[in-house]
């Protein structure tokens, strides 16, 4: 593990409940930022959801906010650094949702149980082969913790560099919210996804985390329905 600043290893998106951590992540031939996501448990346990990889600073910053209850890989497209969080928790329960244990045998993984901390957390699936998530919903915060369920590009935006920029204005996502362009593109049971919608919008929620671009401390429910309309306004069959 490298060294870095630990006054800068994370940042409080909601204090004492929420915690975020930025990592460069090269993609189709740029770089942009991919956000972990650590958020608390009523016993005082935090969970690592999304791991990006682990610097000692990192690792200390982490246990400061509580003993790491577990791991959560929660789309079968986030899973690059679950071994590095593994790395630096030994023994803690890792749980993977629908398709990340086909694409990574080499993890000890658990399925993601459905009612796991049932009492804290509500959970929704959403997506197919291609790209599926579990969209959590952190009811002591009012927070919905996503990864690709929506990515949000502005000129403010730190961290995307000229190519990846580049493909984001292609794809039709800068200064748009829109979810991921594998949810967008090759989604098949949308009739599916727009139950799935409308379960997360039914949560009371004004704040959002994603993995990619700026997450959202206030207005997220407006923004995912943007990010979403053409599916939540097709008739049903």
């Amino acid at each position: 593990m490298g060294s870095t600043d630990p006054m800068k290893a994370m940042r409080a998106f909601v204090p004492g409940q929420v915690y975020v951590h930025e990592h460069p992540l090269r993609l189709g031939g740029g770089t942009l930022l991919t956000r972990m996501t650590l958020f608390a448990l009523d016993d005082g346990g935090i969970v690592i959801h999304s791991p990006v990889p682990f610097c000692e600073a990192l690792r200390s910053a982490t246990e400061r906010l509580g003993p790491v209850r577990a791991i959560v890989a929660p789309s079968n497209c986030h899973h690059l650094f679950v071994a590095d969080a593994q790395c630096a928790f030994p023994g803690v329960p890792t749980y993977g949702a629908p398709g990340v244990a086909e694409k990574r045998p080499d993890l000890v993984l658990e399925p993601l149980p459905q009612g796991l901390w049932a009492d804290e957390v509500d959970q929704v699936a959403i997506g197919d082969r291609v790209m599926r998530e579990v969209v959590l919903y952190h009811r002591a915060s009012r927070t919905v913790i996503a990864v690709d369920l929506v990515e949000h590009f502005r000129d403010e935006t730190p961290g995307v560099d000229r190519i990846m920029r580049a493909w984001i204005k292609l794809m039709g996502m800068w200064n748009k919210p829109r979810p991921a362009p594998e949810l967008r593109w090759m989604l098949r049971d949308r009739a599916a996804a727009k139950l799935a919608l409308e379960r997360i919008l039914a949560w009371d929620f004004d704040r959002m985390v994603i993995a990619h671009g700026e997450s959202f401390e206030r207005g997220a429910k407006d923004a995912l329905r943007e990010a979403w309309r053409p599916v939540l306004e097709a008739k049903r069959a």
